[in-house]
């Protein structure tokens, strides 16, 4: 879920930044400052990995580099946001309702949010973004769901009136951190105009400089300067935090954070159920076009293995339901054991009795997939799957190999609802599809599963649908890890919450 996953990943910082306090996330402390108050001041340097490819500074396209996401998450503001077990939290928005047969959906703005130059925020302002983003959905897997432009409006300047195509009883689930708000009829964005609580200083290839923005709605940001810097892999990443280049490092390596928790002379803070890294099936080319040859491959995989050798211990087994992160997901359906001798047989019932040749794809840009592949090659390969490796730099891998070949490692963040991930990746009009599923029934089902308005009828609704997703489709869900970000001994407050909360980098404070 890779084009889309990074982008949820980052736009986990849409909420922590831009939601402000609104979005509950503690501090971590390893307790040897006890006491010690919040101090303002002093420049955070953030590390996070990039795609290698050319900056991106348009909020509304395609944002393919983390530390693009977490620049622009600085600046803009989002009309909701998500936090902690997927809790959908007020940011421009203070108050939404669900009317007319859930077709209609009413967001009250708050009145004191101003943009960068000192215009107020309107409700043509979030109209104008929704329209950007509506124009580049092709781009940006469809970020807005089913909202009808054409029958959206103001109703004066706070509040904004949605319309949607097609009954969507949790539209602000949908819009949650997916949506920067900028001022109406912007065009450019070299010189951007936000109601963040950064602003832009400097852009130099991938490092950005940020200061603070005395206007931000919410309490201000507690450091004065912002710098980020994208990295091209994890062990440049990890590299840059413990020689002391930058003291927070987003998302580190697993290796990294076992070093750490070692030494103990950096700090280490554990999300759970945080990210996983999926073996992706194809389903529109064989032999993954037979539902016997993903069981089988399914069966094949040692996932507990798998876990303790490229997770570390950071994460548990997971049942192949793809949508780890909302509240649909089936914790209670077992992940399935691995067993060869049903492997072989489910193989002989495909016409594969003597196995295949495959080739897995993986990405430098993420140290776990290719550790994770290595091994799922060594267990393969005690089926008579005969799989090898091939490597690909993070400036080609998700617009050329990413969903286009038969076998592949994805990359999967707990920060999106099961009704984008769907329209971005799974459904028959998703302008990707990371599996080749495609079912009209399905889709029907899970438009009706929107449309339910009692919450636990739509959960158990939804819930049906990724127990399907386990057993039918190409993903195999073999772990769920643990976000992990470490930091120097200095930084302080840094959040612990999963989700869109884990960002939430204006509390932290930098001990002098």
């Amino acid at each position: 879920m890779h084009q889309i996953s990074r982008r949820a990943a980052l736009q986990a910082l849409i909420a922590g930044l831009a939601a402000g306090p609104l979005v509950a996330a503690c501090g971590a402390d390893d307790g040897d400052s006890a006491g010690t108050q919040p101090q303002a001041g002093g420049t955070l340097r953030v590390g996070t990995i990039s795609s290698g490819a050319a900056v991106t500074s348009d909020p509304h396209g395609m944002i393919p580099g983390e530390s693009d996401w977490l620049r622009m998450s600085a600046l803009y503001d989002v009309l909701v946001a998500a936090g902690p077990d997927g809790a959908v939290l007020p940011a421009l928005a203070t108050d939404w309702t669900v009317e007319n047969g859930a077709t209609r959906h009413r967001f009250q703005l708050r009145t004191d949010a101003v943009f960068s130059d000192g215009r107020p925020v309107r409700a043509v302002d979030v109209l104008f973004s929704l329209r950007r983003t509506a124009d580049k959905s092709m781009e940006n897997g469809g970020r807005i769901g089913s909202i009808d432009l054409a029958e959206s409006r103001a109703e004066g300047d706070h509040v904004v009136i949605l319309e949607t195509s097609t009954p969507e009883a949790d539209m602000a689930r949908t819009l949650a951190g997916q949506l920067y708000i900028v001022p109406d009829g912007t065009t450019t964005f070299d010189k951007p105009i936000g109601s963040g609580p950064f602003l832009l200083s400097a852009l130099d290839g991938g490092a950005a400089t940020l200061t603070r923005n005395e206007r931000w709605r919410g309490p201000k940001a507690k450091v004065d300067t912002l710098e980020i810097r994208g990295f091209a892999d994890g062990q440049a990443l990890s590299t840059a935090v413990t020689s002391g280049e930058i003291d927070l490092a987003a998302n580190v390596g697993y290796p990294t954070a076992r070093s750490a928790e070692a030494t103990g002379r950096l700090t280490v803070v554990r999300h759970p159920a945080a990210a996983s890294y999926p073996l992706v099936m194809n389903m529109t080319h064989a032999p993954f076009d037979r539902i016997e040859v993903r069981r089988a491959v399914k069966l094949a995989v040692d996932r507990q293995a798998l876990v303790d050798t490229v997770l570390l211990g950071y994460g548990t087994v997971a049942n192949d339901a793809p949508f780890f992160n909302d509240a649909s997901y089936p914790k209670d359906l077992p992940a399935p054991a691995r067993d060869l001798d049903e492997v072989r047989r489910l193989l002989s019932q495909a016409g594969q009795g003597g196995g295949f040749d495959a080739v897995i794809h993986v990405t430098t840009a993420y140290p776990s997939m290719i550790s994770a592949a290595t091994l799922l090659v060594q267990q393969l390969a005690e089926v008579n799957i005969r799989a090898t490796i091939e490597e690909h730099p993070p400036e080609t891998y998700w617009s050329q190999i990413y969903t286009k070949v038969p076998l592949y490692m994805g990359y999967t963040t707990d920060a999106l609802s099961i009704q984008h991930w769907a329209r971005a990746v799974l459904l028959s009009n998703a302008p990707v599809n990371e599996t080749g599923w495609r079912d009209a029934a399905f889709d029907a089902e899970f438009s009706a599963a929107l449309a339910t308005v009692d919450a636990e009828q739509r959960r158990l609704a939804l819930d049906k649908l990724q127990r399907r997703l386990a057993d039918e489709a190409g993903w195999v869900m073999w772990g769920i890890g643990e976000g992990v970000d470490v930091a120097a001994k200095h930084v302080r407050d840094l959040p612990t919450g999963s989700g869109f909360a884990r960002y939430a980098l204006t509390d932290v404070w930098l001990e002098k």
